[in-house]
């Protein structure tokens, strides 16, 4: 173990640096709060660097007038728009100087005390990878913690959070809670058929590899925002559901782990389940 890993709250020179990446597209209403949520961080080093993917509202005027006063943070503008994150996100790995990579939504809001959590349990435990619990606020109701399917927040709590086989049965790894050791990350698949789940293979693919240590914190230090009304689109949350499918599919048979059928069978007994639960409640 590295004799540094006990120095976190000293001098910031004695801490690791942490690259904070932030994809950004027409994030007007909640960018400040998000970039807000990291200045205000108890660790302080760390840079943060906000790719935005051509935004038509006011966002690029926030972000510059941050930029402009702290000069950790930096905004690199797309010339043409991907669509969706995977792209800004590897734009900023192809960028970072941190020892460790932490990824950040535009809507999403840390708690104070994040980054010092997870860098000291990293850094104690010799560990490579960690996420977190997290609060659902709903963007609808002035942020306002949702607590409509607590029966479903229970179920969950109750799965092992540890292993790829946890991760394809529901995954449970937050993009926003996520912190990873530069060595271990890759770049996010830009395949635009798995455009909100791209997360979801790349953390599959970091947990196949045995040298990887990672750890699931259960204390919530994030607020992930949710539309309470898009709970109940059926239409959308069953498009996302197939995309998230197909990718657990596709990481399956590209790696052969054949072996892990029987989680994804598992999977959508679960999913399932939670979609009756929601019908009747």
């Amino acid at each position: 173990m590295k004799n540094n890993k006990i120095s976190l709250t000293t001098s910031k020179e004695a801490q690791p640096l942490v690259t904070v990446i932030i994809p950004l597209f027409n994030a007007q209403n909640y960018i400040a709060q998000t970039i807000e949520s990291v200045i205000g961080q108890t660790y302080k080093n760390w840079e943060l660097i906000i790719v935005d993917d051509c935004s038509t509202d006011n966002s690029l005027e926030i972000v510059k007038g941050y930029e402009a006063k702290d000069r950790r943070i930096k905004l690199i503008e797309l010339k043409s728009n991907f669509g969706g994150p995977a792209r800004p996100r590897n734009i900023g790995l192809d960028i970072s100087n941190g020892e460790y990579l932490a990824f950040l939504d535009a809507d999403d809001v840390w708690l104070k005390d994040k980054l010092q959590v997870q860098v000291r349990e990293m850094e104690l435990n010799n560990l490579d990878f960690t996420s977190t619990d997290s609060n659902f606020i709903d963007i609808n109701n002035n942020d306002t913690i949702i607590n409509k399917y607590k029966i479903i927040v229970f179920l969950k709590k109750l799965k092992s959070k540890a292993k790829l086989s946890d991760v394809i049965k529901g995954n449970f790894i937050r993009t926003s809670s996520v912190i990873i050791s530069k060595k271990f990350i890759s770049k996010f698949d830009e395949n635009k058929d798995f455009i909100g789940v791209e997360d979801l293979y790349l953390w599959m693919k970091i947990l196949n590899d045995k040298n990887v240590k990672y750890r699931y914190i259960s204390e919530k230090l994030i607020k992930y925002r949710i539309s309470s009304l898009s709970l109940s689109e059926r239409g959308q949350n069953q498009k996302q559901a197939i995309r998230a499918n197909l990718c657990i599919l596709k990481f399956i048979l590209e790696n052969q782990k054949y072996v892990y059928i029987k989680y994804f069978y598992i999977r959508i007994i679960k999913l399932a389940f939670i979609y009756f639960i929601k019908k009747i409640i």
